[in-house]
This record gives structure tokens, sequence and C-alpha cells, in this order.
């Protein structure tokens, strides 16, 4: 039986950010392989066992398969509100928890979620939490029994959970740097990471 079948999880890929600051729709963006960030982080979700992965996208951003489209019409909105709608379309799935997945971390290693995966099955916390020396990254794997809090926290978002259920959090240490790359600009891509869709003929 694999780890999938035995402990169901999902994953919601946080896709409608309007990327101002890139200079385009983070999720449209190209990886030096010609992946798009969305493709890549959905490939790596459904290498790992996902089910079912849902992106959060705005109007116009096509969702690779197995994803499902969710649609986010506020851009520019808070991402808790993707966190929720994402949540919405698990409610009645066998998900036991979901991991929380931001479009601009496409360069978390698979072995990485398959070690969030598995302490979460060890250890059963109701937040699994990836560290590269030290420093907590993502994706974030949230039982469905803080599914709730993530639907009607007031402020904050999903940190102010992970803050209000410190002593249920459980940390994974790994050696990829991936889990920390948060592409907000295009330097932070690292060297050959990129390539512009002008360069896909």
């Amino acid at each position: 039986m694999t780890l999938a079948m035995a402990d169901p999880f999902a994953c919601i890929v946080l896709a409608a950010g309007a990327g101002t600051r890139f200079g385009e729709p983070k999720a449209e963006a190209l990886l030096a392989s010609g992946e798009r960030f969305l493709d890549a982080i959905v490939k790596t979700a459904a290498d790992a066992g996902a089910h079912p992965i849902v992106a959060v996208v705005s109007e116009r951003i096509q969702v690779p398969l197995p994803a499902k489209a969710v649609r986010n019409r506020d851009a520019k909105g808070e991402q808790i509100v993707s966190v929720r709608l994402g949540l919405m379309q698990l409610a009645g799935t066998l998900a036991r928890g979901a991991l929380v997945w931001p479009v601009d971390h496409p360069f978390v290693a698979l072995r990485s979620v398959h070690a969030i995966v598995e302490a979460y099955r060890r250890t059963r916390a109701h937040i699994v939490l990836p560290t590269c020396d030290g420093r907590r990254g993502h994706p974030a794997f949230f039982d469905r029994a803080v599914w709730d809090e993530l639907m009607t926290v007031e402020s904050g978002g999903a940190q102010s959970v992970v803050r209000a259920f410190r002593d249920r959090v459980h940390e994974v240490p790994t050696d990829d740097p991936g889990i920390l790359q948060d592409i907000d600009t295009r330097s932070d891509m690292p060297p050959g990471g990129w390539r512009t869709t002008d360069a896909i003929s």
C-alpha cells in the first residue's frame, strides 16, 4: 500500500497572484527546463502522491492536469483567500491533510515533499513545516483538524494559525534550499534557473 493510499493527502497550489514585482504572474514564469512554475509544482506534488491537487489561479491561467483549477478573481487580495478557496474544494474528499504550496517556491525537491508527508504519517502533527539551515520554508502541511482555523482566522493568514498551534507544529529538517527560495523578483532566480517566454519558439 502506498503512502498516498494509506494516508490520502491533497495539495493546494497558491498561484493567483498578479506577480507585479516579478513582471508577470509567477504561475506563468518559465524555468530553464521550459516548464512554468505552476507546471513544475503540480508535477512534483503529483509525483509525491498528492490527490487531489487544487491550483488556485487567476482567470486567464491554464492549469495542467491532474490539477483542478479554482479561480480567484482578486489577484491582489490576501493569500489566505486562495487557501480558503482551495480548502472548500477538499471538504468532501478523503484527504487527511493538505500541502499548501505557494507558486513562488518552484525549486522544492521531491525528496523534501516525501519527508514532509512521512513526518506527518509518523507524528500526526497538526502542522508540518520543512526547515533548511534552521529556517522554516514551504510547502507547509496542515492536518484536517486545523482547516477550520484556516477558514476563519481573522488576520495574519496561515502564519497566525501556525503561531496559534505552535505546540502542534513538527519541523522536518532538510538539506533542500529550494524550500527557502521565495522567487519574488527576477533577481531572486538562480543563475540559469529561468528564461523568458520569448525564448520558447
